[in-house]
Order: structure tokens, then C-alpha cells, then sequence
């Protein structure tokens, strides 16, 4: 009982798996009104939670928990209008089969939540084309998926990479509508939607900004 806890086949298990071997998510259209960090789930007042959906842009060992200990977090998930799927890492230069597990791990908690009631949007992720065999096992056909450009935007490979992998995720999942979290890249995703999140970083800046103005505005007004 104990190993099988430590790989999670207590709540996922083969019985649940499609023919690729990966849990297969529930359609879902969604457009969230925001997106929030999990890193500020446990801290967020109920009030403050409803209506927004909870992501996991971030880095991995912020949220490696709701793999290790998955009942822990269902209540604390349970009060967002929905959840996206964890974005497990998949680097260029990380093996195959590291990256494998991660789509496996994303997709394993997003059939959990779905099962426990939650509204789950899956997360698009991918490396290099050879991980298309695999990267968008589990996602269904015509759902809101959501993706993010945090860290490519600004690197030409990367950004190459995103293009691929995105065109790649239009062709094979005609997506009904796509959440962009971070900057709008250069891309024309044809005639499916798309809803732009600002993403933590950017919101940092725009309320310095702001404030900077204020200051500079007032402190003008005294000089007045």
C-alpha cells in the first residue's frame, strides 16, 4: 500500500487509462475570468477565490506537493471555479521518458479533480517535435486547453520551439478556445478564441508603474 501511494495508484491506475497508457480528460469549455497562482491558493481568502480558475505556470517545486500528497489539496482546489492542469516541466534536454512521466503525472491529477467534481482545463506543454508522440495524450478534441509563454517569449529558440508546438496542438486537438498565460506571442491561432491572462510578473510591474505615477503626480503637485 505504501508503494502505491508514492506513484498515486491509489486514485489513478491503469483502469483509467486510455490506449496510450495516459488518463483521458473530460471536454471542457471554459473562459475564466482569472487565473491565479497556486502558490496563492492557500493563502486566498473564499471570497477572493470565486470565479477564479487556480494555475500552475510556475515553477515545479511550488506545486510538486499536489502530486506527493493529492488528497491534501482537493478542498483547497475545491473552492475555485475550476482548476488547470499542473505544468510539469518538459525541457528540450530532458530524457524522454522523464518527460513522458510528467504528461502522465498532469494528466493523472487533472482526471482526479475531475473526478472529485472540479472543472479542469488541461495544459498544453511540450519540448521538442519528438515529444508530440506523447504531449497531447489525454486531452480531448475540441476543449478549452490553456498554455503559457512565461520564459520563451523573449528567446528566439524558444520562441521557434512555441510556434511548433503550438501549430502542432491547433492541428491535433482543434482546440474551442485557448487561454494564453503571459505576453501574446507573434502567432495567428486562425479562428479559435483566445483569452489573455497577464501573468504574475507583468501584474507586479503594471501595479509598480502605477504607483510610480501616482507618486511622480503628486509629488508635482506639491512642487505646484
Amino acid at each position: 500500500m505504501r508503494t502505491d501511494k508514492y506513484y498515486n495508484l491509489h486514485i489513478v491506475n491503469e483502469y483509467d487509462c486510455g490506449y496510450d497508457g495516459v488518463p483521458e480528460l473530460k471536454w471542457q469549455d471554459s473562459n475564466p475570468k482569472r487565473l491565479v497562482g497556486f502558490n496563492y491558493a492557500l493563502s486566498m481568502k473564499m471570497e477572493r477565490k470565486n470565479g477564479s480558475y487556480c494555475h500552475f505556470f510556475l515553477d515545479d517545486y511550488q506545486f510538486e506537493r499536489t502530486w506527493r500528497h493529492p488528497e491534501q489539496y482537493l478542498k483547497t482546489l475545491s473552492e475555485f471555479a475550476g482548476v488547470l492542469t499542473p505544468d510539469f516541466s518538459l525541457y528540450a534536454d530532458m530524457p524522454m521518458p522523464m518527460q513522458r512521466w510528467n504528461i502522465y503525472r498532469a494528466r493523472a491529477l487533472g482526471y482526479y479533480w475531475q473526478r472529485n467534481g472540479m472543472t479542469v482545463i488541461p495544459t498544453l506543454g511540450w519540448s521538442t517535435p519528438d515529444s508530440y508522440d506523447f504531449c497531447f495524450d489525454g486531452i480531448p478534441m475540441r476543449s478549452t486547453v490553456a498554455v503559457s509563454t512565461v520564459g520563451v517569449i523573449n528567446s528566439k529558440e524558444s520562441m521557434n520551439l512555441w510556434r511548433y508546438g503550438m501549430d502542432e496542438a491547433l492541428y491535433r486537438l482543434d482546440p474551442s478556445r485557448v487561454l494564453v498565460y503571459g505576453k501574446m506571442p507573434d502567432f495567428d491561432f486562425g479562428d479559435v478564441p483566445v483569452s489573455n491572462f497577464v501573468s504574475g510578473i507583468e501584474e507586479r510591474i503594471v501595479k509598480w508603474e502605477e504607483e510610480e505615477a501616482a507618486r511622480l503626480g503628486q509629488a508635482r503637485l506639491l512642487a505646484v
